[in-house]
């Protein structure tokens, strides 16, 4: 029993208590007006109740419905994670290419400075040197490529995992809040559509 309910079904005793010791008769007039007063407030307190069972079993559907949205989401964010250190490994390995590649130029660049004429060393160096900035350029590219399509890959994991969501718990919830009910300064929400929409 909730505490609204309660506190009306307290109210209806001490209503009935007060009428008989004030003496009114239960089968006059004014006996059968608190006797009707008697009667709504058990009613509406069976109504508090009904909608406060209504309400919690909403929100273990939607708590539900949210666990496995949050497991989803880990999911994904583990093969988000292991797509990223996949890319990480791939950008090291470019480095370490480019690296032995750069060994490499200068070791064929010192051989050639020491076993040709002075007059092909700058333009041989200046070859090297736009060589090497295409390739940077290059590996610059690739990882621009590899990032993005990471990026591209989270995104699209993002927006079908929200595709996926429950959209009529979002529709209700929007109704909801749209047609608020009123009530001694509170809003409260007709549930009324959910009971149905679950039927």
């Amino acid at each position: 029993m909730t505490e609204v309910a309660e506190r009306l079904r307290e109210a209806v005793d001490r209503l009935i208590e007060d009428g008989r010791s004030e003496g009114i008769e239960p089968g006059g007039p004014l006996g059968r007006w608190l006797n009707g007063q008697a009667l709504t407030l058990e009613a509406l307190a069976d109504i508090s109740e009904a909608q406060t069972a209504r309400i919690e079993a909403v929100v273990a559907q939607v708590t539900t419905a949210a666990n496995a949205e949050m497991e989803k989401l880990a999911a994904a964010t583990r093969l988000a994670v292991a797509a990223t250190q996949n890319g990480e490994l791939a950008i090291r390995q470019a480095r370490n290419a480019q690296i032995a590649l750069q060994v490499e130029q200068v070791n064929v660049t010192d051989k050639m400075i020491k076993e040709t004429l002075p007059l092909f060393v700058e333009k041989l160096q200046g070859a090297l040197v736009l060589r090497e900035r295409r390739w940077n350029d290059g590996v610059q590219r690739r990882r621009y490529a590899v990032v993005g399509l990471v990026t591209l890959g989270l995104f699209l994991g993002g927006y079908v995992l929200g595709a996926w969501g429950d959209p009529a718990a979002t529709n209700a919830l929007v109704q909801c809040l749209a047609n608020p009910l009123q009530a001694k300064g509170h809003l409260y929400c007709d549930v009324t559509s959910f009971a149905q929409a679950n039927q």
